[in-house]
């Protein structure tokens, strides 16, 4: 039997602290070396889109397989009226193989790219911060947003958001200070969001960055989820330089597919060693911030181990909780 669930039963049993904690176990299994993580596989022309073929597996106590299949799909919203990003995730049986679950994933793509950000700000943002800015204020933008509050554990006071259209930032603004009852200022511009901002979250398309480095205020925590291919970043040379603390969800994925990472590297500006998976400051093996003044990076480009653990959760709860559809193939 396959047990089927939608997006509104994925909305029914996920909730961002969960994909936080799930995300941040997934990073602390993959610096145990319990986890498996192998390199997405990307397939475009001819296609007039991306899709990405992502499987993983983690061990220990969590005990999940799955894969998913996502796609980006830009000209959908115009040409068909169907989202932007479209997703499954398969979940196995770890024992016998066999497929056990078939899931919507755009919520979960959604929810653990959020909570990657979250985990960062966990243990690499100031324990007094209360503030944040964020590049877009699309549909990503407001998980990170979430995440961000979560992960400051409901500390979070204000967030400063720009955004290029005006009606999607009013949106933004409207059901963010609903959600999570925090002031949310409209700016004018980019560089507004660099100044009395603790965080700063990077979630667009762009291919070039976002703003100059030298403008970053001592003692902030970025993090960039957006550009994810070699010649793309969101971030210049000039903070990756300034960062005294870089971090990548896996930093293998991030020096294959992080030009924010790998434009620097080529440069001669940074090192690969100069690079660090998260993983290995939860655990407690690496140091994270050392003091107010640093400035700390964390880069993430989306990996597997997210989605089998998000994705292993939520079949766990739909089974005890008897939500969803079971085909029997």
């Amino acid at each position: 039997m396959v047990r089927i669930l939608t997006k509104e039963n994925v909305t029914q049993l996920l909730t961002m602290p969960d994909a936080l904690e799930y995300v941040e176990e997934a990073y602390k299994q993959l610096s145990l070396g319990n986890a498996l993580v192998p390199q997405r596989i990307a397939i475009t022309d001819p296609a007039p889109g991306l899709t990405l073929i992502m499987p993983g597996i983690i061990g220990g106590e969590m005990n999940a397989l799955a894969t998913k299949i996502v796609s980006v799909y830009k000209q959908n919203p115009d040409r068909y009226n169907m989202p932007t990003v479209l997703a499954k995730v398969m979940v196995q049986d770890i024992n016998t193989g066999d497929i056990v679950g078939i899931m919507d994933g755009s919520l979960i793509t959604a929810m653990r790219t959020g909570a990657a950000t979250g985990v960062s700000v966990k243990y690499l943002a100031r324990k007094n911060s209360t503030t944040m800015g964020i590049y877009s204020a699309g549909v990503q933008a407001r998980k990170q947003v979430s995440a961000v509050f979560w992960g400051l554990n409901e500390k979070l006071e204000k967030c400063k958001v720009y955004d290029l259209k005006k009606e999607v930032a009013d949106g933004f603004k409207k059901e963010l200070e609903n959600e999570l009852g925090i002031e949310i200022e409209i700016v004018n511009s980019g560089d507004d969001l660099l100044t009395d901002t603790d965080i700063i979250v990077a979630a667009t398309t762009s291919t070039t960055p976002l703003f100059s480095g030298d403008k970053v205020s001592e003692g902030t925590h970025i993090s960039s989820i957006g550009a994810h291919a070699p010649e793309a970043r969101e971030l210049d040379s000039v903070i990756i330089k300034r960062a005294s603390l870089l971090t990548a969800g896996l930093k293998e994925a991030c020096l294959a597919e992080a030009g924010d990472y790998i434009i620097p590297i080529n440069e001669g500006v940074i090192r690969e060693n100069d690079i660090i998976s998260i993983g290995g400051i939860i655990n407690g093996n690496i140091s994270g911030r050392t003091s107010d003044s640093e400035i700390t990076i964390f880069k993430s480009v989306g990996i597997s181990a997210q989605d089998v653990a998000v994705g292993k959760l939520v079949y766990d709860r739909a089974l005890k909780d008897g939500i969803g559809q079971d085909i029997d193939f």
